[in-house]
């Protein structure tokens, strides 16, 4: 008992202390705070010229403090305490003061030196300045003059600010280019500003341009259409052209596994899911987010009702596109897709090679071409004149309307089809009757060819 007796005494002892540090604490907050009011007094006598030291105050000080003493404390322990107080406060009183009279020197002499100066100095001193405000004042924001001219200002990507200067200078829309590029360092404006196609108009104010350089809508909105059945490749080559990207860097990014993983496609690149269509881009969009778009209205479009359509018909999501980019390599006419489809499925189902001349023309290096019987003996996984079944992956990027069809395909017994000379096919059960249309269609060949000549 006498050792729980003991660790619950130290635990109280413990518990006191803690108070202590508090009360510390507190003490230390008020002695502070009387300091800074023992300072502001200190300020008040040294404007009324007043001694700093005052015994008489000193000693009301002490007998305050000892009326008030009702704790353990003895009056004696209380009166030394403040002495020590009272002395402290002296010296924070003296040597404030002493810091005012120093400054105040300072002052005096910088007053005397100005006021040794002629009128007619101070006065040019003056209009100096006056004139530099108004300068820095007309030329950030006063508009002066009217616009004379539009320009369509194009800033590169990677760029120095340095280099913005100058072709801003070069086409004659800055007002003061030292200004400019000293006041862009000044307010950070050199790290902001982003390569693009700018609608600018000269004489305007150095802040308003600033403005204008860093807001979206001054810069060109460029309509892109990517028509169905381009090959990722052709698509980089129509962006370059229309909004100046880095066709290379956009191929590696399209033909990286894991970038297309990161979207959610499960396939080892994005040709294929690159939805054609109508785009509105910003010229100098980085090729990342130009695909991240693209491949979104990908997925905007393949909803969940279509990938259920693909447990009925039997395919993947990958399969659906790579048979629908077939598709696209072979229609003209959205009405003929999902009966082409239909001649396909038949194919696979019989185990037969397709025969798709879109999957030659992907791996042709000069295509898209007409096609020669060396080509169709081209070792390759995507020639399907060699290989049974779907190629690894698509050969181009179908639209929506051959992706319908692939999901919903005709019911009939066609085989093969070739072209009837117009755009259109004819469809065949038998091979001898695919014999018969081919010869048919050369014949159209052969007619229009002695017309031409």
């Amino acid at each position: 008992m006498g050792w729980f007796k003991r660790k619950s005494k130290y635990g109280e002892i413990e518990k006191w202390r803690k108070k202590i540090d508090k009360v510390d604490v507190k003490i230390i907050r008020l002695l502070n705070k009387r300091a800074r009011y023992a300072d502001e007094i200190g300020k008040l006598k040294q404007e009324l010229n007043l001694p700093i030291y005052s015994p008489e105050r000193e000693k009301q000080v002490i007998e305050n403090v000892i009326k008030h003493n009702f704790g353990p404390l003895s009056d004696m322990a209380v009166k030394r305490l403040y002495e020590r107080i009272i002395d402290e406060s002296r010296r924070l009183e003296r040597e404030s003061a002493e810091f005012r009279e120093k400054n105040k020197l300072v002052e005096e002499n910088l007053n005397k030196k100005f006021l040794n100066i002629p009128e007619f100095a101070k006065n040019f001193v003056i209009l100096i300045l006056l004139s530099i405000f108004y300068i820095i004042t007309k030329q950030f924001f006063i508009f002066d003059l009217p616009p004379t001219k539009f320009s369509i200002v194009e800033i590169p990507k990677n760029a120095s600010f340095k280099q913005v200067v100058d072709i801003l200078s070069s086409e004659g829309i800055l007002r003061d280019k030292i200004l400019f590029y000293y006041a862009g360092r000044i307010f950070n404006f050199d790290k902001k500003v982003k390569a693009g196609k700018y609608v600018l108009t000269d004489n305007l104010p150095i802040a308003v341009l600033m403005d204008e350089l860093l807001n979206p809508k001054y810069v060109m909105h460029i309509s892109v259409t990517i028509p169905e059945g381009l090959t990722a490749k052709r698509i980089a080559g129509i962006l370059r052209e229309k909004i100046g990207i880095d066709s290379v860097k956009f191929m590696s990014l399209v033909n990286e596994p894991r970038f297309a993983k990161n979207l959610g496609i499960d396939a080892e690149g994005l040709e294929g899911y690159l939805m054609p269509d109508t785009y509105i881009f910003i010229w100098g969009d980085d090729e990342e987010s130009i695909i991240k778009k693209m491949v979104s209205e990908f997925k905007k479009f393949y909803s969940d009702s279509l990938k259920e359509r693909e447990e009925v018909i039997g395919l993947t999501t990958h399969q659906v596109v790579t048979l629908a980019s077939i598709v696209e390599g072979e229609a003209k006419f959205d009405d003929e897709k999902p009966r082409i489809a239909g001649v396909y499925f038949n194919r696979l189902k019989l185990n037969i090679p397709l025969e798709a001349d879109p999957t030659i023309q992907y791996i042709i290096p000069d295509g898209p071409r007409r096609l020669l019987y060396k080509d169709l003996k081209i070792e390759s996984p995507y020639n399907t004149y060699l290989n049974k079944g779907l190629p690894p992956g698509p050969v181009n990027n179908p639209g929506r309307s051959s992706i319908l069809a692939v999901l919903y395909p005709e019911k009939h017994k066609f085989l093969y089809f070739v072209s009837d000379g117009s755009g259109r096919h004819i469809f065949s059960r038998t091979y001898e009757e695919h014999l018969k249309a081919v010869r048919r269609y050369r014949k159209i060949l052969l007619s229009k060819k002695n017309q031409n000549n």
